[in-house]
Parts: structure tokens; sequence; C-alpha cells
């Protein structure tokens, strides 16, 4: 087994030099350095490949602290301000930790079952063992794991916690969690061949688990004790014993040659065939059925219109079912929400009524980040709705791409997409003043400032994702995202809602802010929409 494992070593070592030597012989400058023989240096490859292993684990080493302040550090002395307690500091990190890594990180995907190239060329191709390209493989990456985790939870429990010691057992812990994890994955695989990491309901419960966990609980009064929960000797030794238990399974599960041969397939691991899966899935979720198709025009609304009125009509009504469903959704949480707080209201009155007072001065800046999480995600959904099934096949045609066409389409299309949008935030706002009512505050200015920055987020937030799609059109004829600055600009837009969370100003001047930015930015997109939309609105 000790032979076959280095044999899968020198394997990847290969290909991943032969792919760092393909690159490389892209750069214009350096490609003459780079004949085609290199690739038969397996000797040379061998000792580049042993120094690009030792740079690969000093990057992971300095990758574990940067995830460790980034992740679990930051957003809590963000959220709690400079004069948070340590060891609420400490609580809080511990909290994060065990939602990202201890549940995200151990249950969200599978070493073992993950399909790869090496595994594909050893086992099928090569008729290597299974178990021990996955040794090779999925073990070197939990021990790879372990090892660069151990220093940094050392760090930062000497820093925070109780001291290093406590960072050691952390990590002890964490690599039983993820044994967990694997057998988890593994058991399934063995009793239903199902893979959960391809399930979107799984990877969606598994994700908003693991992100609510450690952001969501920083909104409590007091954090959760994790460090009684996670360091009780009890606990402890359970986790301990339940990974040491899982890790002698997975070294004995006699089934890895089946797994392989049928987790591991060509279509699995061809980079076109990846490429052409991935943009497949991502138009998935607007892929029409026959029944949209014979969508009925009540009231003969549709059949009234003219132009490209008529166009975006017809297109929003055969649409309804895929783009109303997240709307719906959107006005089921707001329902629920309102619920809660009725219900708050009921069994604990005063609280809710100094709460409720707050509200708008307290929640607002996080409205911001939950209006971009609703309205931006809709938006998006409907540009990629309109390019897979509209403007993939009209773009093809001049007169579709003319000055006036594409501002009078973008206006109707920002209409629609807006009064999705404004009906979330109405919902928002009416729920708001509802609960408010209800637990006998007052129904102040600030409330009243709150609904009008609520009501000019969705309006943001329904210019945007189509002023980007006009402009930066990154869909190409392949359905693959080709656009850089669209990805970039999104996240800017991203990180500056996540950044509101720490605003600290008045709602008159937070309010103030958000109407002039969505006044500015809408005249701004339709500004240069008119002006260069003709030229950047095209198929690529």
């Amino acid at each position: 087994m000790i032979k076959d494992m280095r044999n899968v070593f020198r394997v990847q070592s290969a290909m991943s030099c032969n792919r760092f030597l393909f690159w490389l012989k892209k750069i214009p400058l350096i490609r003459r350095l780079f004949p085609d023989r290199v690739y038969a240096a397996s000797a040379g490859k061998q000792r580049l490949m042993a120094v690009v292993e030792v740079l690969k684990l000093i990057a992971a080493f300095a990758g574990k602290f940067i995830y460790l302040f980034l992740c679990c550090l930051l957003p809590a002395t963000l959220f709690l301000g400079e004069e948070v307690q340590p060891e609420t500091l400490w609580l809080s990190f511990l909290t994060a930790l065990f939602f990202l890594s201890f549940i995200g990180g151990a249950f969200l995907q599978s070493n073992i079952l993950t399909a790869s190239l090496v595994k594909y060329t050893c086992v099928r191709q090569m008729g290597m063992s299974a178990r021990a390209s996955l040794a090779a493989t999925a073990g070197r990456e939990h021990l790879q794991s372990f090892v660069t985790f151990t220093p940094a939870l050392i760090v930062f429990a000497a820093l925070l916690g109780p001291g290093w010691w406590a960072g050691l057992l952390l990590t002890v812990q964490l690599a039983a969690f993820r044994c967990i994890g694997e057998l988890f994955h593994v058991w399934v695989w063995d009793r239903w061949e199902k893979q959960p990491g391809k399930s979107f309901w799984y990877i969606a419960a598994v994700t908003v688990t693991a992100l609510g966990g450690a952001y969501a609980t920083l909104l409590l009064p007091t954090p959760l004790p994790m460090e009684r929960f996670l360091f009780n000797p009890a606990v402890y030794i359970a986790s301990v014993g339940c990974g040491a238990w899982a890790g002698i399974w997975l070294l004995r599960y006699p089934h890895y040659q089946a797994l392989v041969w049928k987790t591991c397939r060509a279509e699995n691991v061809s980079t076109a065939a990846a490429k052409q899966n991935a943009a497949q899935a991502a138009f998935r979720d607007v892929q029409m059925k026959e029944s949209d198709l014979r969508a009925e025009d009540a009231g003969g609304r549709i059949a009234a219109l003219k132009g490209y009125a008529y166009l975006n009509g017809l297109f929003f009504l055969r649409h309804r079912r895929l783009l109303n469903r997240p709307v719906k959704y959107a006005l089921g949480i707001v329902a629920a929400a309102v619920l809660v707080g009725l219900g708050g209201v009921l069994f604990a009155p005063d609280t809710m009524t100094g709460l409720m007072a707050e509200f708008p001065t307290r929640f607002l800046p996080i409205f911001v980040f939950i209006m971009y999480l609703i309205c931006n995600t809709l938006g998006q959904r409907i540009c990629k709705a309109m390019f897979y099934n509209c403007d993939i096949s009209l773009l093809r045609y001049g007169w579709y791409r003319e000055r006036k066409v594409l501002l009078r389409n973008f206006t109707i299309r920002l209409g629609q997409v807006a009064r999705r949008n404004l009906l979330v935030a109405a919902a928002i706002c009416v729920g708001a003043a509802a609960v408010t009512l209800a637990a006998g505050a007052p129904l102040s200015g600030a409330l009243a400032l709150f609904c009008l920055a609520v009501l000019s987020l969705a309006v943001f937030f329904s210019v945007h994702p189509l002023f980007l799609y006009y402009i930066f059109q990154p869909y190409t004829a392949q359905l693959a995202v080709k656009n850089p600055f669209f990805g970039i600009l999104n996240w800017v837009v991203y990180f500056v809602c996540w950044m509101c969370l720490q605003v600290k100003q008045p709602t008159g001047v937070f309010t103030l802010a958000v109407v002039a930015c969505t006044v500015a930015y809408s005249a701004v997109a339709l500004a240069v929409v008119w002006n260069r939309a003709e030229k950047t609105f095209r198929i690529k």
C-alpha cells in the first residue's frame, strides 16, 4: 500500500507540474524558456513538485491564520465594538469556529466522495488500489488540515482564551468532527448511493446553519457558552471517541474500489464537461416548463399591449412561476417574522415595547444587508431568465441592440423588477408598523424614515442588477460568466452592505444617505445605459 501511495503521489506531481508548465508556456516573455521537452523531465518535475508542495504548505499555514482572523475574530470585533470584554470575544470566536469549521467544514462536502482527475487516472485508468489513492489524496488533505490548524488555534487560544493548551484540544476535536463528517457521507453513499454534497437542499441547510450560528448569534444579548460546551469533559471525550471510531471505520471500509468507480467518472473530471455542467446548473433555476408557455393572460392585459411592452409583458407572464416564487418566499419570511414579533408582544410586552421603540435606529443598517439578499438576488435571477429565455436569441439581431430599443426595454424591465421588490419592502414596512402598534410603541418619525429607507433600497437593488447586466452583459453564448468586472462590482456592493452593519449614524442621516445614493445611482445608470449599452449589450 505504501508503494501505491508513492505512485499516486508521483502521478499527482506529474499532472500538477504539467499543468503548471502549460500555463508558464502561455506567458509571452518566458515561454521560450520552457520547450516541449521539459514535459519529459520526470526527475526535474519531482523536484519542482517538492518545492511547490513546500510553498503550498506554507500558504496553508498562513491561510489558517487569515481564516480564523477574518471569519471568526473580525466579525465579532466589528459587531461587538472595541470595548468588548475578552471573555465575550473568546466565546464569540469559539461560536464562529464551531459553526463554520466543526459543522460547515466537516459536514458540507466529503474529500472521499469528491471526484478528481488524480483518482480517475490512478484508479480507473492505471488500475491502482482505490484505498491507496484515497489515502494519498483525502487522507493527506485531512492530515494537512490538522497540521496547519494546530499552530493557528494555539496562537489564538493563547491570545484570546485560557491558554495554548485550549488550541491544541480544539485541533484534536476538529479533526474528530471531520472524521465524523466523512463517515456520514460515506455511510449515506453505502446505504443509498447518494452524495449529500451534491444535494442543493443539504448544502443550503448546512450553509444556513453554519452562517446563522456563526453570525446571527452575535445579536444575542449574551454569547453562547461555547467554551463550557466544547471543553466539557463528557462532550470532549464523546466527540473525540466518536471521531476515533469513525476513523477506524473509514480505514476498514471494504468498498472503496466500487465507490471510486461509481463516483469518479469521466464526465465528472473533464474540464470541458465540468464547465458545461456548471453553466447549465447556473441557469437551471430559470429554465421554463411546457406549462409556462401556456400561461393564460388574465383579463387580456398583455394582448392590449404593443411593441416592446407586449414582448416584455409576455415574457413576465410566462415566467411568473419562476420570478414570483422568490417574492412569495420573501413575503412568507416577513409574515413569519411579524408573527414572531406579535408572539413576543403577548409573552414579553415590556421588552417588545422597548425594542420596537429602538427598532428603526437599531435595525436599519441590518436591513441594508437584508434588502441586498432579497432584492439583489431577485434582480439577478430575473436577468438570468431574460438572457437565457429571451436575449440570447434576440441579441443576434441588430435592431434589438439599437439605443432606443435598449433604453425602452431597460425601463420596462426596471419597472417589473421594482414592482416585485417594492412589494417585499412594503410588506416589511407594514409588518414593522403593525408590531410597533401592537407593542404600544409610538409610530415615530424614525419609523417613517426607516420605511422610506427600505423602499429606497428596494429601488436601488432593482436598478443595480439590471445596470450591471446591460453594461457588462457577463453571460456568453455557452452560458459562462466571462466579464470579471461584473463579479468585482457585485462583490463591492456586497461588501458595502456588509459594512453598513457597523454604521452608528442617526436614522435621519442614514436615510438621507440611502435616498441620495438611490437617486444618484439610478440617474447615472440610465445615463450610462443610454450612452454605452449599444456597445456593451451583446452576445459574447
